[in-house]
Order: structure tokens, then sequence, then C-alpha cells
């Protein structure tokens, strides 16, 4: 069995902040579990999470916003295509009605895949969502005053890469990360951890002819995806089986304050992430009050009045 828990996380690089914060907010019922900045670079670009109250492992998605930077992203193969949310069995008409009266773009037919129900629908910046209605979700639902907990988002189903080559990845997922392979639908391939529930499931979506997309930050794109472990030790594990293997571009592990980070490239193109579970968003909020201040880590806090003036204001 893989020493990966599920996912951790996912990042995407989207428009403006502020629509932003009304899509996952607003619209999904999900809770700001953190406003801090991107640690890369020297220009300012918020770093936003968004999950259940509690900001569990698995709830979480992640968002660069670009606009007030100006970089555009390029979308393509080797990239995540889709983010798939869970919600309960029934839930789906609840969500289509809301998409409705809200005006967010969604597909007009309910697909089905692997015996699941699912409906397409978009972020504001373009990006490809899926809510897919599972009974196998027993995660308590991200809550919103609007949102009945029956219909209420649980978190993140399963994640659909756009591939222009599959074999290699296949072998990748089942020796290196050590995903389950189970089983195909068309052109679409499913990979399973930790007994396949919401949370724990990787798709590909063999695209032969789709053009290579941007591997950078860029307005538009979803960045990578993180899987969770327990610890650096653990992330250790993977790199070395991973170099053994060949797969020699594997960074060190990075402290990204509320958890250590090792990215890693599979063979399809996608960016890849082992994040580490036992730091968390405790450390600089209490819980209950999570995303309730702009925070940065200690190697930045004496600029925060700085940094802040130069992002744009968001409300939530």
């Amino acid at each position: 069995m893989s020493i990966i828990k599920g996912f951790h996380h996912l990042t995407a690089c989207v428009s403006g902040a502020q629509e932003d914060v009304d899509f996952y907010v607003q619209l999904l019922g999900q809770s700001l579990v953190k406003k801090t900045v991107l640690l890369d670079g020297e220009e300012p670009v918020y770093h936003l999470y968004y999950g259940n109250a509690q900001g569990d492992a698995g709830t979480l998605v992640t968002s660069f916003p670009f606009r007030q930077k100006g970089v555009k992203g390029r979308r393509g193969s080797g990239q995540i295509k889709v983010i798939n949310y869970s919600v309960p069995k029934g839930s789906l008409d609840f969500w289509r009605k809301r998409f409705s009266a809200k005006g967010v773009i969604f597909q007009d037919e309910v697909a089905e895949r692997f015996g699941e129900l699912r409906q397409r629908f978009q972020h504001p910046c373009g990006i490809e969502f899926d809510l897919v209605a599972s009974d196998r979700d027993a995660r308590a639902p991200c809550l919103a005053s609007d949102i009945p907990p029956e219909f209420a988002i649980r978190g993140i189903h399963s994640i659909t890469l756009s591939l222009r080559e599959v074999a290699e990845s296949v072998v990748f997922m089942q020796d290196a990360l050590q995903f389950s392979y189970a089983g195909e639908s068309g052109p679409y391939h499913r990979f399973e951890t930790a007994g396949g529930t919401p949370g724990t499931i990787v798709e590909f979506l063999h695209e032969p002819d789709r053009l290579q997309g941007s591997s950078i930050y860029g307005e538009g794109t979803i960045h990578h995806v993180a899987f969770a472990v327990d610890n650096v030790e653990q992330q250790m594990v993977i790199k070395e089986r991973l170099m053994s293997m060949g797969y020699i571009d594997t960074s060190e592990s990075v402290n990204r304050n509320y958890f250590r980070s090792m990215y890693f490239k599979m063979p399809g193109g996608v960016m890849f992430e082992a994040a580490t579970t036992d730091i968390g968003f405790a450390i600089d909020e209490e819980p209950g009050h999570f995303g309730a201040d702009f925070q940065l880590p200690p190697w930045l806090r004496e600029r925060k009045q700085e940094l802040l003036a130069r992002l744009e204001p968001i409300t939530v």
C-alpha cells in the first residue's frame, strides 16, 4: 500500500483575488482557511487556501491570483485538466439550480463515468470543475448558511490529468507511487489508493492530439497536485524510490510554513508534490479563526504592511 494518504491540496493560478474568494466561499460554501502569499519570487501574489473549516488535508484547493501580475498560462496536456469535488448522491439538481441562479457556466448534460454522475462547471477564469455524486464520502460537509448539509461539498473527489501518452505514466502511478489501477472507461484511466474512497483517486484522460500546456505560474491553469504524507521521512522514502527508478528531477524538502513540500514530475509532465501533514494551520491562528487575518511566515512578517499594500483588497 502507498504511504500516500490521498490528496493534501490542489493549486490553481486564477484571475482576480476577489472573484476567486466569491467562487469558493460564496458559491461553493468552502471556508477561506488561510490568506498568505506565494513564497516563490519577488512580486507579491496571494496564496489563498480554501477547504472545510478545519483545513483538513484532502478538502483544500489553493489559489494564486495572477491577474494583478499579468502572467497568462496556456492550457494543454501535461496538466491537471479538471478538479473534481465530492458531493452526496442526489445533490446534483440542487447545484445545477444554484449555478443557474448565480450565472455560473455549466454543462447542460450530466455525465457518467466509472459508475458516478458528474456535473461540469467553470471557475470565472475558465478552469474546469466537476461535482461527483458519491455515497462513499464520510467526511464532514463544507458548511454554509444557504447550502444544506445533505448537498454540501465534502472535499476533493479526484483529479483528471490530460496526457498525450499514458503507458509510462500508468507504470509510474503503480510502481513509483504505489496506486492501484482501477480500470478504464474510453479514454479515461483510473487509479486509487487507500481504498478508493473520494479524496484518493487520480484519473488520466488520454488526449494524444492536445498540445502541451505551460508549466509556469500563469493565470488560467492548475499548477500542481499535492499528495498527503505524514512527514519529511516519508517524503524521503518517495524521493529515494523515484531516484532509484531514474526520476532524478526531484526537489529537496521545501519549507512552506504550514507543511513541507517535495516536488516531482510524472512522465506525462504533470507537477506532483508530496506535502506533509505534521505542521498545519494552527501555528499562527487558533482553530475556529482560520483565515481571519493575513498571515506571513516568520521571515516575511516585518514586511506585512508593505506586502498588503501591493495586493488586491479582498473581503469574505
